[in-house]
């Protein structure tokens, strides 16, 4: 294969790549000069601090992500019974240090509040790191009774985060912020719905139900010779 048809050659290339910290087009010279002829380019960027610490006023530092159960907002995961009751609704997860310090119990409602937004949800004490919160970004007003978010609390946490975007490949930052929170009503038993089976699962919290499929989740096998395998 010549370097012209494998795509890497400076004359064959449409675009030459962009700066990473910039967004900035690479020009042509400086392209020929990493040398790609039949090579891979490997650019190791930059550390850059995120966009907004943490703060006197917003003290953590806000991380949003994915469970196991569920793929983006649920359009399909959510029509499952078994993974939607795996991971029926939103939680924030503190570390069990950060729950001490604040008087916050497994289960109490706690208000997420960022400079955006807000949102609502019960509280799981999990092994995540001193200072973090981590809120899931399945969930939102629209798959609520009635669509509505004005009069309801949040549920969405992609609400909570920066509206910016990565230079370069022009990805939103939808995974952090600073943020701050607080217990608005106690669990009085009643623990978090988040699963007990991935990351989430519960530290040093006594009478939380395990996750589990249940009946229908089980199958009935009959092996030749054998008796019936569950």
């Amino acid at each position: 294969m010549s370097t012209a048809s494998s795509g890497r050659d400076p004359s064959y290339c449409e675009s030459y790549g962009r700066d990473l910290v910039t967004g900035a087009p690479v020009s042509p010279t400086e392209y020929k000069a990493l040398n790609p002829q039949a090579k891979a380019i490997i650019k190791a960027a930059e550390y850059l601090p995120p966009h907004e610490p943490p703060s006197e006023e917003f003290p953590f530092q806000l991380i949003t992500g994915r469970t196991l159960y569920h793929f983006h907002t649920r359009t399909k995961t959510g029509r499952a019974p078994q993974l939607q009751a795996a991971a029926p609704e939103v939680w924030v997860e503190s570390s069990a240090a950060d729950a001490e310090a604040n008087g916050w119990a497994e289960g109490d409602v706690i208000s997420v509040t960022t400079p955006r937004g807000e949102v609502t949800a019960r509280l799981r004490i999990s092994g995540i790191r001193d200072g973090v919160l981590f809120v899931p970004f399945h969930y939102g007003y629209w798959d609520t009774e009635g669509g509505d978010r004005p009069d309801g609390p949040g549920r969405a946490a992609n609400e909570l985060t920066l509206t910016d975007w990565d230079p370069a490949s022009k990805q939103p930052i939808f995974k952090t912020a600073a943020a701050a929170a607080a217990r608005i009503e106690e669990s009085h038993g009643s623990p978090s719905a988040a699963p007990t089976t991935t990351a989430s699962r519960p530290v040093g919290a006594g009478g939380v139900p395990p996750t589990a499929g249940g009946a229908v989740a089980l199958a009935d096998e009959q092996l030749e010779g054998q008796e019936a395998a569950r």
